[in-house]
Parts: structure tokens; sequence; C-alpha cells
């Protein structure tokens, strides 16, 4: 859609709210200023956040660390590319940005503690562990390859984190911290069960309780194909006693993803490579509106510290350590991502 903002045109998806535009424009605007001002096309539609065809890859990556991006590609380690992965707007490559210059740092361990979130007994980075000691959309696949700890992982679905760090705490005890990285969405990803046409029973999803189903985990379709959720979920059940004003199934639209990686992290525990894994949500700062269902998750789990959120701004305001390396990338990334 061509809108003009400020007397300046711009081809962005029509159905952006307020918060959504803001960030887009933003990009959109370094984009122009520092790669091209070219549009890419998309089912036929010109479109300023997607780069044109003959635009040298990656275009948004932080250029220090695609070196060892690219090692990381080699690895068994290596990540898949979100189908937009390449456009300026996408939260995968922000979370790259965002996270690796950081982590490879051998100032990370002095700043990690500074994010709101971190676990409270972090001690320093197991850097021979995962990839350097993190790396992103993980799954336990080095715990368990095909459908994954919780039954659920193929080329089209699948619960993974969009970072994974793994860290020795005070005790010298591996442990792991996971992390969902938002950038512009508007909402977690929802139910896929409840929106399946496969799904027999959806009068359930609205009707039956959290209770009711982790009593009964066949009334849930996820259940019913083999996945694991609910499995784990009843073996934690007093982590979720919290009251929040819900009908029916809680985990049917934004609170999923929350739920589904929290999963991840206790089938992760329970496997006994890790001491504690943890869950949190980093979003962009800009960005209010998952602050509803982190809320109404965060009620629901009483608080519990197994889970926490965190913006952006928090993770560069903890970087108060005058690295020259951290500086240059610190205002690459502010260009780009803060306004």
């Amino acid at each position: 859609m061509e809108k003009t903002i400020n007397g300046v045109k711009y081809y962005i998806p029509s159905n952006l709210n307020l918060e959504q535009k803001a960030i887009y424009i933003h990009i959109i605007d370094w984009k122009r200023q520092n790669i091209t001002t070219e549009r890419g096309i998309y089912r036929g539609h010109e479109y300023d956040a997607i780069f044109p065809v003959k635009t040298t890859f990656p275009a948004m990556m932080y250029r220090p660390i695609i070196p060892l991006l690219k090692e990381m590609q080699q690895s068994k380690f290596a990540y898949k590319p979100h189908k937009f992965a390449h456009h300026a707007v996408s939260s995968q490559t922000a979370c790259i940005n965002l996270f690796m210059p950081l982590l490879l740092s051998e100032d990370a361990d002095s700043i990690l503690p500074m994010i709101p979130g971190c676990p409270l007994d972090f001690s320093r980075i197991a850097r021979n562990k995962l990839f350097h000691g993190f790396c992103f959309e993980y799954w336990g696949q080095d715990i368990k390859q095909g459908a994954g700890i919780l039954n659920d992982h193929s080329k089209r679905a699948g619960t993974d984190a969009d970072v994974a760090i793994a860290y020795y705490n005070m005790d010298n005890k591996l442990c792991l911290w996971l992390i969902e990285h938002k950038l512009s969405e508007k909402e977690f990803t929802e139910c896929g069960a409840h929106k399946s046409e496969a799904n027999l029973y959806k009068e359930t999803c609205t009707q039956c309780s959290l209770v009711d189903i982790a009593n009964n985990p066949k009334k849930c379709h996820y259940h019913i194909i083999g996945y694991k959720y609910w499995n784990i979920l009843k073996m934690n059940l007093n982590r979720f006693q919290g009251s929040i004003d819900f009908t029916g199934c809680p985990f049917k639209d934004g609170l999923n993803q929350l739920w589904r990686n929290q999963m991840l992290a206790f089938a992760l525990q329970e496997t006994g490579a890790y001491n504690a894994v943890t869950f949190s949500v980093c979003h962009h700062a800009k960005n209010t509106m998952l602050d509803k269902s982190i809320n109404r998750y965060k009620a629901l789990t009483c608080s519990d510290s197994m889970f926490s959120s965190f913006t952006n701004y928090d993770v560069l305001n903890a970087v108060s350590i005058q690295n020259c390396e951290l500086q240059k990338w610190m205002q690459w990334y502010k260009d780009i991502y803060c306004f």
C-alpha cells in the first residue's frame, strides 16, 4: 500500500497499526539511507521493507559477526532462516543483530547480569556448550533429533527459542536461558491446534478450562497428534495457579507461544542436561502490543521466576563498559532499531 507520511511516500503493508508503522518507517528510512531506495516485490506488490532481487545478502546483518555466523551455519547448531529473514523488518535478523555481538564479547559475563530477566544465579557463559555458548532457534536438537523432546518438531512446525544461552551458575552447574524475541509483531503465535481443520473437538478450546484439559489431555488436538505439552504441564501444574479472566483454554490465543516455550524449558530441564532452564521474552521497547499477553501470562504463573520479560533497550542499557567494539555495535544497532 502506498502511504504518504510527513510528505514522504512509503510502500508498506496496509494492516499495520500505529506502533508497527512507526517501527517500519524508522527501519525503512535507515535502509533507504544506507543500503538502497529500491523496493522489492511480494505477490505482485512493491514494498519498501523488501529488498530488490539483486541485493547482496545478508544486507541487514551486522558485518563483523558475519564470518562467525557463517561458521555457525556449518555447525550442528545451524539455524533455519525464516521466510522473511532478508526482510528489512525481520525479527529474526534483528534478534541476531541484538544478541550475537554482545554474546561474542569478552565482556558478556559482566553485562548479562545487568539485563532484567537474566537468571539470578548466572555466573558465566558456558563457552564449551552450544556454539561458543549460545545459538539461535534452539529446540534441543543436540539432545534429541527427529521430532525433538516435545515431539512437535518438523520442517513446517515446532517449538523453539529464538536465543539459547548456556551458562554456569554460582555452583558451577550447567543451566540454560531461553529467549523469545519480538520486533514489530502485535501478538505471539496463537494456537495452531485451535485453528486446525483436523481438530474435531474445537468446542473444548472454548468450553474447557486449563485444569479440565490437564486432567484429560485428550480434549486437546495437540495431545491427540502426539505433542507432549500437556504431559509436561501436568507435572508442573502447580506453577500455573494464578487467576486470569479467561473463558476456555488460556493457551488458544497469544499465550500459546509463551506456554509452548515454557514447556520446552521444562522438558529440557527434565532431560537432566541442564540443572535449570528459564524462559524470557525480549521485545522492542516501542512495541507495547505484547504487554497484555505478557502480563496475563505472568498473572497465570503468579510471577514465577521461571519467566521474565525485558526490552531491546534494556539490553543496550546494560552495556556500560567502554569496550570500543561494543560501542560501535551499539551505535549501529541504535541507528537502525531505536527511535
